[in-house]
């Protein structure tokens, strides 16, 4: 049955009876009877409204009829009081499924569809369990959403440790430590010194395990964590993934220990609407055979434009991130955007206040689209968005204000954030094949739909513009490799990721230095301990690191230390850098010159704009040159171009381009790409030396700073932007505890609310 036979039906009672007894006999197993369900109540909402009790129960979504109304609701909902019985809540089948399988074995992975609720179960599992827990996720952005999750959950309860950082603090207290962390920062995991208590770890969106770059960090994550916590729990979940089981195969876990499932249940509805080029808008269903034709659609009855951007809709709109640097994704939008009136709520302006003050949005000569576009409800989504901003951006949306949220690929990576509609106003979906594409789109199409808590079926709508592609995706099926990429031959051409894979095969890679023993070895060359000894020279000269580096006198030691740390990274990686990637290397070690001096996000961020728009000129001319961030080592990184083309006038360069670029420098390239080697390096030259002032050069490279009240507060988990306004309100702080001042109460209320867990009882 498709559209037009369910819109013309002359009986839709006998249709949706039909289509009930298919839900009882085998539950939402599919998209396709969760489309055709969304289109009983599009088209025939009155006697919908007669048998959507039962459909709600025969989908299993017990939680929404508490108290059933007709005998059919009630059996079933049975099932549901079982599981609130055994595990506190009403769980849909497949979440108790879930909740089960996770119970009772010890290496589980599983796939179901996004919002199918599978990490909502196993964040259960996590809460109600002992000792330390650890989850990894493939983005800063996830990183944001299950910090916000698990601290709502643990919600007043000061014995649960909530970070995204590895650390052993607060000994006075011994909380539980809950850790949430990217592959990347894991590594921290395994230094000797922590005495932590893993007894589980949940690897979410664990699909990333199949991607070039980040598939070998993840799998070397697994190994590890294999050999060093050979007790803990492993769970694995994925969406839309047809063999889950592949997990289990890859890195030699006992089948006999393990449960592997791919659910295919989903519990929200989806619509598909295009526009033709005829200018009129269809609903159409990818799951029909060339559905898009006219003949199998039906015409929406207004432009779909006029009804998603009316203001009362929430709409998910996927843009390229160059895009977003270029201004261009607002046009097509802007005559709806002029119209809507600002947001009139004291708790939005709280945070679109806070936003603006930590992006330095808040000078006069700094004018950010992003902040001014957030009081109409407009919000900007993307991996560049810094992540303390991106905490209360994404609190704005799931407090309903946002109307509109322009986002790139980080929603497609697993962001717990459903909108009324998505248009994909592009269809460049990033991937490595076919396969990943297809994987990211349904990811990304998944936020369609609010799963409410009200007796009601929901739906949402997917908008494109190209809906054989869009039908292409969707019914594309995507299956893990069943060898890891870290046991496949000649994986990477670069030397420097072929040098880690080879010291884990062969068991040659160093855990306390966090390197390969050849890497070592070439590091502890007089040479480059000449190097080291020499940024040390400048560094801990007998001033301020400041006095050391500030103002035109020091000129000469800020080129000194780029220079030393040039050769110290290109003995790390064992290669010269080419010239793209030595022109983002002297920018990311300027900014880590500007960091060590103390200064804040807000203030680099002010001065590289004021030198790209060129404002000691009065903004005359075209943008200074500046190469944009990018991680390192890049081989193909081989020329230079700058992040605004050579036609931009100084007095055009977008601030938020500048905010997002700095952003992506310090996390990007100076956190991610440099940092471990160069933690490497000074671990090597004080095993070679015993000069004391490596150890504070560790300090710095790992918190920024030597003042000790700020590395703490970063090791205690509060943001890096953060400590230095926290920092007046300290009174104590050391490894065993946090005193804060009473005049916190004082403090404004982002840090008030930031300190709260942190407070006696």
């Amino acid at each position: 049955m498709n559209i037009i036979d369910i819109a013309k039906e002359s009986e839709p009672a006998k249709g949706l009876s039909e289509l009930l007894d298919i839900l009882h006999k085998e539950g939402p197993v599919s998209s396709e009877i969760l489309e055709k369900i969304s289109y009983y109540k599009k088209f025939h909402p009155d006697i919908f409204e007669t048998e959507e009790e039962k459909i709600i129960a025969s989908l299993g979504l017990f939680y929404k009829i508490p108290r059933p109304s007709n005998l059919y609701s009630f059996l079933l909902s049975g099932i549901g009081r079982q599981h609130k019985e055994d595990f506190g809540e009403y769980l849909t089948p497949v979440q108790a499924s879930v909740r089960r399988a996770v119970n009772n074995n010890k290496i589980i992975s599983i796939s179901a569809p996004t919002s199918a609720g599978k990490s909502y179960s196993i964040r259960d599992f996590i809460a109600e369990s002992d000792g330390d827990a650890v989850v990894i996720v493939p983005s800063r952005a996830l990183i944001a959403e299950y910090v916000n999750t698990m601290r709502q959950k643990f919600k007043g309860d000061k014995n649960v440790m909530i970070s995204s950082f590895v650390d052993n603090v607060f000994k006075s207290r011994n909380p539980r430590r809950i850790f949430i962390l990217t592959p990347e920062r894991a590594r921290d995991l395994f230094l000797a010194n922590l005495n932590l208590n893993v007894k589980v770890f949940f690897f979410d969106e664990a699909q990333v395990s199949e991607e070039n770059e980040r598939g070998i960090i993840f799998d070397v994550i697994v190994r590890r964590v294999k050999k060093y916590f050979d007790a803990a729990k492993l769970i694995f979940a994925h969406p839309f993934v047809e063999n889950p089981d592949a997990q289990i195969k890859k890195h030699n876990f006992s089948e006999k220990d393990g449960f592997s499932r791919s659910y295919t249940h989903g519990a929200v509805g989806k619509v598909f609407i295009y526009q033709h080029k005829n200018k009129k808008f269809y609903y159409f269903s990818p799951f029909s055979d060339r559905g898009h034709q006219i003949k199998k659609c039906i015409e929406h009855d207004q432009k779909f434009s006029d009804f998603a951007f009316d203001g009362t809709h929430s709409v998910l709109v996927y843009v390229s991130k160059a895009s977003i640097y270029n201004g261009k994704y607002i046009q097509p939008f802007k005559k709806y955007i002029d119209n809507y009136e600002e947001i009139d709520s004291v708790e939005a302006e709280e945070i679109i206040n806070t936003i603006e003050h930590l992006l330095g949005a808040d000078n006069d000569e700094h004018n950010s689209e992003l902040v001014s576009l957030l009081r109409k409800g407009i919000v900007i989504h993307h991996g560049s968005v810094p992540l303390e901003v991106r905490f209360l951006v994404e609190d704005l949306i799931r407090q309903g204000h946002a109307k509109i949220c322009f986002a790139t690929s980080t929603l497609a990576q697993g962001v717990n954030m459903p909108f009324d509609i998505v248009w994909l106003n592009n269809m460049n979906i990033i991937g490595e094949n076919e396969q990943s594409k297809s994987l990211s789109f349904k990811n990304l199409i998944g936020r369609a739909g609010r799963l409410s808590n009200t007796p009601e079926f929901d739906f949402g709508y997917v908008f494109t513009k190209s809906p054989q592609l869009l039908s292409k995706r969707v019914n594309e099926k995507f299956s893990l490799e069943e060898v890891s990429i870290i046991d496949t031959p000649d994986v990477s051409n670069d030397p420097d990721t072929s040098e880690l894979l080879n010291s884990i095969k062969e068991n040659t890679f160093d855990d306390d230095k966090q390197a390969p023993l050849s890497k070592i070895e070439r590091l502890g060359q007089p040479e480059i301990i000449k190097y080291c000894k020499a940024v040390l020279d400048i560094i801990y000269n007998d001033d301020s690191i400041k006095d050391n580096l500030c103002g035109a006198k020091n000129e000469f030691n800020r080129e000194s230390l780029k220079q030393h740390f040039q050769f110290i990274f290109e003995a790390s990686i064992n290669r010269v850098l080419h010239e793209g990637e030595l022109a983002v290397f002297r920018q990311a070690i300027s900014i880590f010159i500007q960091v060590i001096q103390g200064r804040s996000f807000r203030e680099i961020v002010g001065i590289r704009y004021s030198y790209i728009s060129k404002k000691d000129e009065g903004h005359q001319g075209y943008a200074a040159f500046a190469q944009p961030a990018a991680k390192l080592p890049k081989s193909t990184l081989t020329n230079t171009y700058s992040i605004f083309n050579q036609n931009t006038m100084a007095r055009d360069v977008s601030y938020d381009a500048v905010v997002f670029d700095t952003y992506d420098y310090m996390d990007q390239v100076i956190s991610f790409s440099l940092t471990d080697s160069f933690m490497t390096s000074f671990k090597v030259y004080k095993d070679n030396t015993s000069d004391q002032r490596a150890d504070k050069m560790l300090e710095l490279l790992r918190f920024g700073t030597n003042n000790s009240v700020h590395t703490f507060l970063m090791r205690y988990g509060f943001p890096p932007e953060d400590v230095v306004e926290l920092s007046k309100y300290i009174l104590f702080i050391n490894e065993d505890t946090i005193t804060f001042k009473p005049e916190i109460s004082d403090a404004p209320k982002y840090l008030q609310e930031m300190a709260d867990w942190y407070l006696p009882e």
